[in-house]
């Protein structure tokens, strides 16, 4: 009986060594592959998503066959198998190597693509962070498009230009609203110019174009802020902030009148008020210039009168 165990605890393990042999033979270590095996078996864990293995064995075959013809393809793929991993800033690194090293390869363009496409990943996605990979991908893609006008990613490098710009045209936007909000009205229109000037194409163009004309007006620069609104109107008639627009344009029209005739000058206060009547004859503050006009003319005559009597 404790032979028979024997034997059969022998048999056991011979079969054991002989399936680990077994195994052991069918995988080839990578540097005993050739340029083109090592690329089939690092794009079949490209595919199965296996991007750590797959980034083993694409730099196999780059640093192993660096003159090999399939070697631009295998560096693609290196870049590619960073980016799935979520490792951005290597990813861009590899993209910038394949443009830098093989120009004339067919996958430089979407390379060049891919290198922006990293910056842009490689940003904090909040607005309020530091924004400056960002910065460097909205130039890349401003390059992209010119140097690539006819590619076939041209449409999505400006997709991602479009959303770069907005979040960034939104830092600005934002830092002009807190000035606004602390009463620093002209360090507010600071930010809101940049973002007239500098990125008319995105959302926040209009909305920085309006709160700039609210600044002159918290300002007391009332004309200026008259045109302002008008002008947004002329040119936003659709946008969401043309109706409260229009109501500051009827106030910066009406409040020179009233604060000239508050500070005594009413010779200015009557031309003022005299003039937004004529302007917006159907406006409830139209009554209220009317007021002050009554007002003016009540002095006037008491004057006039005084004037008589000495």
């Amino acid at each position: 009986m404790k032979s028979r165990i024997v034997i059969f605890l022998l048999a056991a393990g011979l079969a054991a060594m002989s399936i680990i042999g077994s195994g052991c033979a069918g995988s080839r270590s990578l540097s005993s592959m050739t340029a083109g095996e090592l690329f089939a078996e690092g794009k079949k864990k490209y595919d199965k998503h296996k991007y750590l293995r797959a980034i083993e064995i694409f730099q196999s075959c780059v640093y192993n066959y660096p003159g090999g013809s399939i070697v631009d393809t295998a560096q693609y793929y290196l870049a590619l198998s960073y980016f799935g991993n979520k490792e951005f800033e290597v990813a861009q690194v590899e993209f910038n190597r394949l443009a830098l090293n093989y120009p004339s390869s067919v996958y430089f363009e979407q390379a060049v693509f891919m290198r922006a496409v990293c910056f842009f990943e490689a940003t904090p996605k909040h607005y309020g962070l530091d924004q400056s990979e960002l910065e460097t991908a909205i130039r890349q893609f401003e390059d992209f498009i010119i140097d690539f006008p006819e590619s076939e990613v041209a449409p999505d490098a400006g997709k991602y230009l479009l959303v770069a710009r907005t979040r960034l045209a939104r830092k600005y936007y934002d830092a002009g609203v807190v000035y606004g909000r602390i009463a620093a009205y002209e360090a507010a229109q600071i930010y809101f110019q940049k973002v007239i000037d500098d990125f008319t194409d995105t959302e926040y163009a209009p909305l920085a174009t309006y709160e700039y004309a609210v600044m002159d007006f918290k300002m007391r620069r009332y004309d200026q802020a008259r045109t302002r609104f008008s002008d947004f109107q002329a040119v936003f008639g659709d946008h969401e902030k043309a109706v409260r627009a229009h109501r500051w344009e009827v106030e910066a029209a009406f409040k020179p009148g009233e604060q000239a005739f508050k500070e005594g000058d009413y010779t200015l206060a009557q031309q003022k008020l005299e003039a937004f009547k004529s302007d917006f004859p159907q406006h409830d503050l139209a009554e209220k210039a009317d007021k002050y006009l009554r007002k003016i003319a009540q002095r006037t005559t008491a004057s006039k009168t005084d004037d008589d009597d000495s």
